[in-house]
């Protein structure tokens, strides 16, 4: 059995982090002693921990810079290898700080994210202890922000690479994020990308989060955790994209800490050749009156295989809750996998909720159909796959990125021989 500490880079957190922030540091790489790496009998790791392969003898090679700030729009921020290769923030109300230049209150603030006290996600607690920086973006309270900010977080050359972001917004602010995670080319070598995002909405407050994780090198390794704490009547929304790599896994959690919040969470997942996603999403409904939907799609081909695990969990005192949870999935071929589990906790009486998934093929009288009107079979096929997950990707609320998602899906999905 293998001991999550192996891992660690170096016997000390970065110097130059606040107080507060070496404790939290030095606490959770005690931790790790005990921490394993997650086996096939890890439950929820059951279906992907075969993936993990030796990430012990990933090299530390890490480069520093690929050219990416010379070609960026504004209001972007590059997180390169866990540390700001870029920043250029110009929305009023909006700020920005590393992890370095904050204050003890705003490092602590940081800790309470719902990522940062989740100790059951091991690839979370090893980003808690290995990460060097970090972005702490702050919305002030009642700022209505127009434009979208753009967080890429990129990893260049092998090894582990840590990003760790911090997310606030202020009592009856707005802001759209737009967060991609890619690779610089690997040439065929193996790498790890582990990044955490946290966010707090105060009273009030709305957020869009948009996440795209479409590079498809075939070594490459994505570990990622969202998480959210919502306040009283605040409202969240997220769209997903994910195209699988040898190794992809996105641990989402939501926080409803008070009454009145409501989220949404959409999510579209595409695989093929031996490509692998898993998607874990939890939804901690913990006060009463609020409200959470949640839609994901998956399509997954050739010998591939996705995981969906969906949770919603609704506290003993979090009475009058609407919540409900469907994942539709489509299977290309013989080969493909996909594993769905939606699962309800429910400890209070007073609720309406609903889950339901649904596995399933292509309908051959549907593409018969689509071939008496003169349309190829090929045609017809990708008609009805990219059909199957058209209504989420042009629910993005911006157009631009709805426009490259469906663009990127029509030519995944092409038949075309």
């Amino acid at each position: 059995m293998t001991r999550l500490n192996a891992l660690l880079r170096g016997s000390e957190p970065a110097a130059s982090l606040p107080s507060s922030l070496k404790d939290f540091q030095l606490t959770k790489r005690k931790a790790l002693d005990t921490v394993l790496l997650p086996t096939r009998k890890t439950e929820n790791w059951k279906y992907s921990a075969k993936r993990l392969g030796d990430i012990n003898g990933l090299p530390a090679d890490l480069k520093t810079s690929s050219g990416l700030a010379e070609k960026t729009d504004p209001n972007t921020v590059i997180i390169e290898n866990g540390q700001v290769a870029h920043s250029d923030i110009g929305i009023a109300g909006v700020t920005l700080k590393t992890f370095d230049m904050l204050s003890e209150d705003e490092a602590k603030v940081v800790m309470q994210g719902v990522i940062a006290r989740s100790d059951d996600l091991q690839f979370a607690q090893l980003n808690h202890a290995e990460f060097s920086n970090g972005v702490f973006v702050s919305v002030a309270d009642h700022t209505q922000a127009e434009q979208a900010l753009r967080i890429i977080i990129r990893h260049s050359g092998q090894g582990i690479s840590y990003s760790r972001v911090f997310i606030t917004l202020g009592k009856l602010a707005s802001l759209t994020v737009i967060e991609e995670l890619s690779f610089d080319d690997l040439g065929g070598a193996s790498a790890l990308l582990n990044s955490v995002t946290d966010c707090t909405l105060s009273a009030g407050a709305r957020m869009q989060y948009i996440r795209s994780d479409m590079d498809q090198q075939a070594q490459s390794k994505v570990i990622g955790a969202t998480g959210v704490v919502q306040n009283r009547d605040s409202f969240f929304e997220s769209h997903c994209l994910g195209l699988g790599t040898h190794l992809d896994r996105h641990d989402f959690r939501i926080e409803m800490a008070e009454p009145g919040a409501e989220c949404n969470l959409n999510g579209v997942c595409v695989t093929q050749q031996q490509q692998h996603y898993d998607n874990h999403t939890s939804i901690e409904h913990i006060a009463p009156n609020c409200q959470s939907n949640e839609s994901y799609r998956c399509i997954a081909g050739d010998q591939s295989q996705i995981v969906f695990n969906g949770r919603i969990h609704i506290h003993r005192d979090a009475q009058k809750t609407l919540g409900s949870m469907s994942n539709k999935n489509l299977l290309l071929s013989n080969g493909a996998e996909i594993d769905s589990k939606p699962e309800l906790e429910i400890y209070a009486d007073d609720v309406k909720c609903a889950h339901g998934t649904t596995i399933g093929q292509l309908d051959e009288q549907e593409i018969y159909y689509l071939k008496t009107r003169g349309i190829k079979d090929e045609q017809a096929r990708q008609m009805l796959t990219l059909g199957f997950v058209l209504e989420l990707v042009r629910a993005n609320p911006i157009a631009e990125i709805a426009e490259q998602w469906e663009d990127k899906l029509a030519s995944l999905l092409s038949f075309e021989q």
